[in-house]
């Protein structure tokens, strides 16, 4: 449910997340920059989503407050990989969105963390439940989860510091031409549709690296293995559209006019294997299967090479 409210600036110059953290105070300013990024936020009838955008005395500012789902303890099951020295990895099903938020309905990963783990909603930020990073909804895979705040700030820092690797598989839709390449491309939100990002005519761009090889060529279809550098919101189904490669089953990224795969109701990425630099400097590493509905696809597409993901 949407109600909106309305704001005339009066100050000669500000930044937009700034002014409105003092004309919407029952919000906090972090709220506010992620309404701002999720389109909900427009300047003299135009969507922002730049929360630097500066706005000037006599700005129109229409604000569509969206009420905001908040993570409560559900008994969801979960597939743990590793759980010591304060770390869980978990196994994030395709489905399940890692936080409650605008447009994500149902369960979500922070609810069963907050079943599992009673004291883990002290943990992080408020409402992270030890969370500090994130998949899409619709892609599965490792993922890591603080259980104390000691572990929250080092795998905070580990990520700043880029001692965490982490691969993919994908099935990108194409003949991608080599057979192993470096995507170095920044990464922002998109100017032209709120939901996305891209490579060109966005805002807040940020350095992006993603490196990948070939595992397989099929029928219209290129199966690679990719490795983040940096991880940017989208950056593997943002990079291979802007090599004209989107994800196969990608409906936000992806071309319309694409021919839906029998059996693919998502984009085809999986996040197969992590590897963190834990606080005594050991690395561990998990790995998760691709799901068997993905292999089966791959099996479709005569692939020679499934058996051996």
């Amino acid at each position: 449910m949407k109600h909106f409210t309305e704001h005339t600036v009066t100050e000669l110059k500000t930044r937009l997340d700034k002014y409105l953290a003092q004309e919407a105070g029952q919000f906090s300013r972090n709220r506010i920059q992620r309404d701002i990024e999720a389109g909900l936020v427009t300047v003299n009838g135009e969507t922002v989503t730049s929360t630097k955008h500066v706005v000037r005395q006599g700005d129109k500012i229409k604000y569509a407050l969206v009420a905001e789902e908040k993570s409560k303890p559900k008994n969801i099951p979960l597939k743990t990989l590793y759980n010591n020295h304060d770390l869980l990895i978990i196994d994030k099903p395709a489905g399940l969105a890692v936080h409650p938020g605008a447009g994500l309905k149902g369960d979500s990963l922070a609810d069963a963390l907050l079943y599992h783990f009673k004291d883990i909603k002290l943990v992080g930020e408020e409402g992270r439940a030890g969370i500090v990073h994130r998949l899409d909804k619709d892609t599965s895979g490792v993922m890591l989860v603080a259980l104390t705040q000691d572990m929250y700030e080092h795998l905070k820092d580990a990520f700043a510091e880029r001692k965490i690797k982490k691969e993919y598989i994908a099935l990108v839709t194409g003949d991608v031409e080599k057979t192993h390449g470096l995507i170095d491309l920044p990464v922002g939100k998109s100017k032209s549709d709120f939901r996305k990002y891209a490579t060109k005519n966005m805002v807040q761009a940020k350095d992006a690296l993603t490196e990948y090889w070939v595992v397989e060529r099929l029928d219209g279809y290129t199966l690679v293995r990719v490795r983040l550098h940096t991880g940017r919101t989208h950056q593997i189904r943002v990079h291979f559209s802007s090599l004209g490669h989107p994800l196969a089953g990608d409906n936000l990224y992806g071309s319309r006019a694409a021919k839906p795969i029998p059996g693919l109701n998502r984009q085809f990425l999986h996040a197969r294997r992590i590897e963190v630099q834990l606080p005594d400097d050991t690395w561990i590493e998990a790995e998760s299967d691709v799901p068997q509905y993905l292999k089966k696809v791959l099996e479709n597409l005569q692939s020679k090479k499934v058996n051996n993901l």
